[in-house]
């Protein structure tokens, strides 16, 4: 599952720290599964049907992401690299290329920046509308942090998050910090028991894996913040419904997302997995 890494690459710093961080998680594969694919949007929305515009600046997309996929073979030589130019707004490419047999990574600022305000939108849009998951790679921020942290609720949807969470932490050699948050007069005890359900099947897979339980109690987004702070990595589930494809986030996965200082990693139900109890509501 997620065997392909999909970057969407604008030679931006955003889109450079994204690459980085999707390069070293494709290098984690097994072997025979190292796969990077270097997605350029040309965002033709601007250009008002200007076709030899449009047609120039792709061309020049074209060349600009060959040269840039020919460096990392050079450097990375374990690696399978695909790169391409793609015309349309850059959340609809990088969504079509979303499922579950791929990773679409993307970069965002967390100032105030000439790239904050369009690298904060699509994030959040990118996520939202994904038929798989999606890692929004932050930059701006120079904190050492350790540990995968993953966002815990109850249903099926959770203990999927769980093992995608629990695979990522192993092959890291990182702890793995389950983190639950229940209401403001929790039973801490039933709590744990949610927590308990929802990683024993990645505890079956890692056995070996270390971890750490965490239960809070109020409102859940700044619960999950605070604890997201001391850590490397977020799991967290989305919450999308309906049939068709959702252009916004939640309040929980969209207020981590947005307010991310580690790699975050929002991760959509799978279908007939999806209820109201489905992982972490978002």
């Amino acid at each position: 599952m997620h065997e392909t890494t999909v970057v969407g690459w604008d030679a931006s710093e955003t889109a450079e720290r994204a690459l980085e961080w999707a390069i070293a998680r494709a290098e984690m594969q097994a072997e025979g599964r190292r796969r990077l694919r270097l997605v350029r949007a040309v965002d033709d929305t601007g250009l008002a049907g200007d076709d030899d515009e449009t047609r120039a600046e792709l061309q020049r997309a074209e060349v600009d992401v060959a040269e840039r996929a020919e460096r990392i073979r050079a450097e990375h030589p374990g690696l399978e690299v695909e790169a391409a130019a793609v015309r349309g707004e850059p959340g609809d490419v990088l969504a079509d290329r979303t499922g579950d047999d791929s990773l679409v990574v993307v970069g965002a600022e967390n100032g105030r920046t000439d790239e904050y305000w369009h690298s904060s939108r699509l994030g959040p849009r990118l996520a939202g509308a994904a038929d798989g998951p999606v890692a929004v790679i932050p930059v701006g921020d120079v904190l050492e942090r350790s540990g995968v942290m993953v966002a815990v609720d109850h249903g099926a949807a959770a203990e999927r998050l769980c093992r995608l969470a629990a695979d990522y932490a192993a092959k890291r050699g990182e702890t793995l910090h389950a983190v639950h948050v229940g209401a403001r007069t929790h039973d801490v005890a039933q709590d744990t028991e949610v927590v308990d359900h929802a990683l024993a099947p990645a505890l079956a897979d890692h056995p070996d894996l270390a971890v750490e339980r965490h239960v809070d109690s109020g409102p859940t987004a700044p619960a999950l913040l605070r604890r997201a702070r001391e850590h490397a990595t977020v799991f967290v589930g989305s919450r999308q419904l309906g049939t068709v494809r959702r252009m916004f986030l939640g309040s929980v996965s969209h207020a981590l997302v947005t307010n991310a200082r580690c790699a975050t990693i929002v991760v959509p139900p799978v279908s007939g997995l999806h209820s109201e109890d489905d992982a972490t509501r978002a």
